[in-house]
């Protein structure tokens, strides 16, 4: 048997699956083709929306036809990562005894990265806004055609629908995060049985069985029922035993060994196959495995909280649910819910009572540019005042300016946000300033100010929908008297004015800039802050400031405007 600790010298996928690329898939599978033509096929299945090639692989000589996809959500990373390190393992290992089965036994057709398109954008469906998962009906995507035709032509016996489920996503109500979720996908609505649904049942429970020491408590049935528009249930209806595997999250905040613990399984559901193993296991524990839950576990749950949050509202007393949708290089926080969160908990938990939650202030930096950042010192003094993102200007005069600008967005690592205006602060040709300032808006820059701009030239920056901002009230820079309310307000209207849509509230959707503080200290939301009284400040969920100390040295964001390039 395939063992945990033997992942680690046949991994060759990238240790953030989320950067993975076509391009890179390509060159991987490239790369195997050279080096064992004699025993990978790898031939085209045909093109994605944007003509990106998608690939059919097959290894194995055995009897039994086994077939798995991944990624036809193109933001549902993990199973590509797990597809190349299987094939690696099986190419460099052929002598394993689980490889020596599998290849012997089994014909194993792999499909990668189905939805190319997507992976590249690191979203849901495809280049036409079309959820291929949601396609094996109309067939109005040509990977959802590629799919069933495959399917048509190999006639598995045994499917893998490898995809993502929601990281936050819980065992039952059990507090604990679902890291693996199964389903053997309904025939009818009525939950038919055949032969090939218990098969599949019983090869749910051979992963489980192979899993459930690394995950304890971590496994679930995914709660699912009868989808008849869904490629699961159009395999199960081929008479194919068809098993989707889930990848969710982890019991801690430190980087999940996802991709090493799903690798196992669906090794271990190979050589189960291969071994007709599965055909010992029970299909009742199955049917007995706690489904997801409908509540969240969130990456940071703060209770009883009283909320300020920008938006007209009165202060209230609330619980806020934090999850974290990107991990490079540091997760950034969004409020997923807030209200009553007692049903729930969270991988991390902060107790609000007692505490005053205000978002993040955000402030103009007279003298910040792309070659002038903060540093050190100056950001403990900036979240000391409960500033969470700084708005300097990038001179679209100097050159040097505007390189640095297009670097940071590779390079930053900074505790707060930074984002930037364009101004200049030298006269230059018609033809060239326009040149700039495309320039500066396609990497990043939130708005230009609105001076020295000819009637044309502003007419193409409102086409644009480019915020302008005016010279004598371009950017508030706030004293830091100030007290509840108008810390509110003052920075829900530099949001507004900088259309940064995520920033600048306490909402639903919103990046978690949140600023804590003594509630004895504010009885009345008009008096003026104390600010020595702060007592945590996050960034992006991140907890960057403590007790009058920086505590983290990353956490903030380069802050972008509508017409930046990704």
């Amino acid at each position: 048997m395939f063992l945990w600790d033997e992942y680690q010298r046949v991994r060759i996928s990238p240790e953030q699956p989320s950067r993975f690329r076509h391009a890179e898939l390509m060159a991987m599978l490239s790369a195997f083709q050279a080096k064992h033509p004699e025993s990978l096929e790898v031939t085209s299945l045909g093109k994605s929306v944007e003509g990106r090639d998608i690939k059919r692989l097959q290894i194995g000589t055995g009897p039994k036809r086994v077939l798995a996809w991944s990624q036809m959500h193109g933001n549902e990373p993990t199973h590509t990562a797990v597809l190349v390190d299987l094939l690696n393992f099986l190419l460099k290992e052929p002598t394993h005894p689980s490889a020596l089965e599998i290849l012997s036994q089994c014909t194993l057709v792999l499909i990668p990265m189905l939805n190319p398109d997507g992976a590249e954008r690191n979203i849901r469906r495809n280049a036409q806004d079309i959820d291929v998962n949601r396609d094996a009906l109309h067939l109005q995507s040509p990977e959802g055609r590629l799919l069933r035709q495959a399917v048509k032509d190999i006639r598995p016996q045994f499917a893998l629908n490898l995809h993502n489920q929601r990281p936050s996503d819980m065992v039952g109500n059990s507090g604990q995060v679902a890291a693996v979720s199964l389903l053997v996908p309904p025939l009818d609505a009525e939950d038919t049985q055949t032969e090939q649904t218990i098969d599949a049942k019983k090869i749910a429970v051979s992963i489980m069985h192979a899993i459930e020491p690394t995950c304890q408590g971590m496994i679930s049935r995914y709660p699912a029922d009868f989808m008849p528009r869904c490629f699961g249930e159009w395999v199960q209806q081929q008479g194919v035993a068809t098993v989707t595997l889930e990848a969710g999250g982890w019991s801690s905040v430190d980087a999940s060994p996802l991709v090493q613990l799903h690798c196992v399984a669906v090794v271990r559901a190979l050589e189960a196959i291969a071994t007709d193993d599965f055909l010992h296991a029970d299909p009742a524990e199955y049917d007995r495995l706690p489904r997801t839950g409908e509540h969240d576990l969130f990456g940071l749950l703060i209770q009883g909280v009283t909320l300020f949050n920008g938006r007209q509202s009165s202060p209230f007393v609330t619980d806020l649910g934090i999850n974290f949708h990107t991990v490079e290089p540091v997760g950034q926080g969004v409020l997923e819910d807030l209200g009553d969160l007692s049903v729930t908990t969270g991988k991390e938990e902060l107790d609000g009572k007692g505490l005053v939650c205000l978002p993040g202030r955000i402030v103009a930096g007279a003298d910040v540019s792309p070659e002038n950042l903060p540093d050190h010192e100056q950001v403990q003094q900036l979240l000391s005042q409960g500033v969470t993102s700084v708005i300097g200007r990038v001179d679209i005069s100097s050159q040097s300016q505007l390189n640095a600008l297009d670097k940071l967005r590779d390079s930053f690592d900074l505790p707060i946000n930074i984002g930037f205006v364009a101004a200049m602060s030298a006269t230059m040709p018609a033809k060239q300033l326009l040149e700039r300032k495309a320039f500066a808006l396609s990497k990043g820059v939130l708005g230009t100010i609105d001076s020295g701009i000819v009637a044309e030239w502003a007419h193409l920056l409102d086409l644009f929908q480019v915020p302008r901002i005016q010279e004598h009230d371009a950017l508030e820079n706030s004293t830091s008297a100030m007290s509840c309310r108008e810390v509110s307000e003052q920075t829900a209207r530099m949001a507004k004015r900088l259309e940064l849509s995520r920033h600048g509230s306490i909402q639903l959707g919103a990046m978690a800039d949140l600023v804590l503080i003594k509630q004895e200290a504010l009885i009345e939301e008009d008096r003026t802050i104390d600010w020595s009284n702060l007592q945590q400040v996050l960034v992006g969920g991140n907890l960057v400031f403590k007790h009058g100390q920086l505590h983290a040295t990353a956490g903030g964001t380069l802050l972008k405007g509508r017409l930046a390039c990704s």
